[in-house]
């Protein structure tokens, strides 16, 4: 049986569907580079790589797995519709968080939506693919192999079924959704996650934050205890949080920035010209919000909301100091 030859295409790791909602007022989707260049365009001419999901091993052999991504993408729509339809408590940001956390009903359906948006939009990142490029040439070089650093079909081998994988695993955890009207957020070709490049090494702890509108970011964490419910929580943050998860986000991506109005200044994690990360993931301010997103529950003995003592994520923080402290003394 013959079978047709692929041919070459634009994969995108950022869907036009998705990059509708960062566009202007006028239409036009601005990036902002490295150097500090200021690209716009229509929605969807940034976000793609050639061929990024074909593995092409010769002959009938080759193949795509880019048509996975085609649920996700067809309901992003329906997906950020949906997002708007979620309240946010009112409460300022000088009160406890306790009190500014609201609790969600997350029904099956958006569940399962919920998990398969955040998943593709993970699995196809360049921060995903650039972890396997160098995962692979380790590997290579261990071997005694050359360094092939621009090999596409290998990078999708390994790219190929973690989508279902980190859905999977999304499938349980917790939720929350972070909104901001007094300032924008931006976001990248790489955001803040501790997901492995790899379907087989998926354990607790994980834990990501992806800004997917200039108003909200999704957060997913899954710590080794969390209370069942609620399985989705909001938070309305002010300029200042909001701020600090754009740096956030500028130390993990690397060639891209997205941004609606208003152009972001730029980091020095940023500047660099690569996907950095925090050691271990973690992150000072971070992990302890993370940590009261996840143990929030809405009824305690008392009848009221509470957050619970163990704060697994600021435990890692300072374990991993400790540890650092450690290796660090002189023996």
């Amino acid at each position: 049986m013959n079978q047709k030859p692929l041919k070459t295409e634009l994969h995108h790791w950022w869907p036009r569907t998705l990059a509708d909602h960062w566009a202007a007022a006028d239409g036009m989707v601005s990036v902002i580079r490295p150097n500090g260049v200021v690209r716009r365009a229509p929605p969807g001419a940034y976000g793609a790589i050639t061929n990024a999901h074909h593995i092409k091993v010769g002959g009938p052999w080759n193949s795509t797995f880019e048509p996975i991504f085609n649920e996700p993408d067809s309901e992003m729509a329906a997906f950020v519709q949906w997002l708007g339809t979620i309240e946010a408590s009112l409460a300022s940001a000088d009160q406890p968080l306790v009190e500014r956390i609201l609790p969600q009903v997350l029904p099956e359906e958006q569940e399962a939506q919920i998990a398969r948006v955040t998943a593709s939009l993970l699995a196809r990142s360049p921060y995903i693919r650039e972890s396997i490029r160098q995962k692979t040439e380790r590997y290579r070089g261990g071997s005694g192999l050359a360094a092939n650093t621009d090999d596409k079909t290998l990078i999708a081998a390994n790219q190929r079924g973690l989508y279902d994988a980190y859905r999977m695993r999304m499938m349980r955890g917790r939720w929350a959704i972070l909104f901001s009207e007094v300032k924008e957020f931006i976001t990248g070709d790489g955001f803040l996650n501790n997901f492995p490049a790899s379907r087989d090494v998926l354990n607790s702890g994980l834990k990501l934050v992806l800004p997917i509108l200039p108003t909200a970011t999704i957060v997913y964490m899954s710590p080794m205890q969390y209370p069942t419910e609620p399985s989705l929580v909001t938070l309305r943050l002010d300029a200042k949080e909001v701020a600090r998860l754009n740096e956030i986000t500028q130390v993990y991506a690397r060639d891209f920035l997205f941004f609606r109005d208003e152009e972001p200044k730029l980091s020095e994690a940023f500047i660099c010209g690569e996907h950095c990360q925090f050691q271990y993931h973690r992150h000072h301010w971070l992990d302890p919000l993370l940590d009261d997103l996840s143990q929030y529950y809405r009824w305690g003995k008392d009848g009221t909301a509470g957050i619970l003592s163990r704060r697994l994520y600021s435990k890692y923080l300072e374990g991993n100091g400790w540890l650092d402290s450690f290796v660090d003394r002189d023996v």
